[in-house]
């Protein structure tokens, strides 16, 4: 498993930023530990989704009371794929 410290380290590199989201790396944790490969192709789906669908997909996401920032969005989406990449 992933620790705190090196999941915050890969982020803020990525990021160019201090990272630190105990959310993100709990998810990130979740998704690890998940053995249901519909779930996991789910979230490989995000991965893959060009400028466009993530617009879409942010928008959905609001419609139901979650907003996300495109950064958000995009810092999201490289956990997901950290974690599949790790598992």
């Amino acid at each position: 498993m992933i620790n705190k410290r090196e999941f915050f380290s890969y982020m803020s590199s990525l990021y160019d930023e201090e990272y630190t989201d105990d959310d993100t790396y709990k998810t990130l944790k979740s998704i690890m530990r998940t053995s249901d490969n519909t779930k996991i192709n789910e979230l490989r789906e995000l991965i893959l989704m060009n400028k466009k669908e993530r617009l879409i997909y942010r928008h959905a996401l609001a419609s139901n009371g979650k907003e996300l920032t495109p950064r958000q969005l995009d810092q999201y989406i490289s956990m997901i794929e950290y974690a599949i990449s790790n598992m």
